[in-house]
């Protein structure tokens, strides 16, 4: 059991971590409520920062397991990739914080 825990502790820094900036927090609420997918420069422009920040941002969730990214053409789109992870992850959180 405390094998288990230890993995899921690890998980859930590792993301907590990921998402520990404002801009990604933007970005990632920007990608789940968008009604279509968002390339990069867009999400940039949205957010009034330059591509290189963004994508450097995006990367960071991307290496975290968060978001998965796919080529349109040359456009990079990013998606979330473990939406319901994440919010077990939440919940988890929520559960030891009440304890």
């Amino acid at each position: 059991m405390l094998k288990d825990d230890d993995a899921k502790d690890k998980l859930m820094a590792e993301i907590f971590k990921a998402l520990a900036h404002e801009y990604r927090i933007k970005m990632l609420r920007i990608i789940i409520s968008s009604e279509k997918p968002l390339h990069i420069k867009a999400l940039a422009e949205m957010l009034n920062l330059n591509y290189e920040v963004v994508y450097k941002h995006i990367k960071i969730l991307e290496k975290a397991g968060i978001i998965g990214i796919f080529m349109v053409g040359r456009s990079r789109v990013p998606y979330v990739k473990r939406r319901e992870e994440l919010f077990k992850l939440l919940e988890d959180l929520v559960n030891i914080i009440k304890q």
